[in-house]
């Protein structure tokens, strides 16, 4: 009636990766290459990417991973900076430099966004939608334009302030750091 099986040798069975656990494994790389690259290079209220304003330009150059150029002669109280190499012609970005640390960043190039996606050639109601009940907009010193000044969310970053400029209802540039010298018109004064 019971027929005695015969147990085979146990033979490992081949390992082949699932079909699941390949497909997992594909969507974890896209979702890798999908970040920007730059997504850490963002300018916030406090700085620029991982440069903090209050860094000295030693700090900021070995956070940034990149050297910034030294200030000029004679100008030991406040000095603009750009990274090594840029040239003053077309600069993506300029630190405002006090006493030897960096007070404020300045962008101009409209491939770099702030935290909340503002950049240059934004609308200024693009700002005002970004930054709601944040901003604060004032004639500008020189143009028909416009400051849009955005103040801090966070009571942890009271004394420090966005300035975006605008002409003709559009940013033409903007800046991100510590109060007096993010208000500056004209870098150091």
């Amino acid at each position: 009636m019971f027929r005695h099986l015969t147990r085979l040798p146990h033979k490992p069975m081949p390992t082949y990766p699932s079909y699941i656990s390949v497909l997992v494994l594909l969507a974890a790389v896209a979702a890798c290459e999908a970040r920007p690259a730059d997504k850490k290079w963002e300018v916030s209220i406090r700085g620029y990417g991982p440069i903090a304003v209050g860094m000295t330009l030693a700090e900021a150059s070995a956070a940034g991973g990149r050297a910034l150029g030294q200030p000029g002669a004679g100008m030991e109280s406040c000095d603009i900076v750009g990274f090594a190499g840029d040239t003053a012609a077309r600069p993506g970005v300029r630190f405002i430099v006090v006493d030897g640390h960096i007070a404020r960043v300045e962008v101009f190039d409209s491939t770099i966004a702030t935290t909340h996606g503002a950049r240059i050639g934004d609308a200024e109601a693009t700002i005002e939608r970004l930054y709601p009940r944040r901003v604060t907009v004032t004639p500008h010193k020189y143009t028909e334009g416009h400051y849009l000044m955005v103040a801090p969310r966070d009571s942890t970053d009271s004394g420090f302030e966005l300035v975006f400029e605008t002409e003709g209802g559009r940013v033409t540039q903007y800046r991100a750091g510590r109060l007096p010298e993010v208000e500056y018109v004209e870098g150091c004064s």
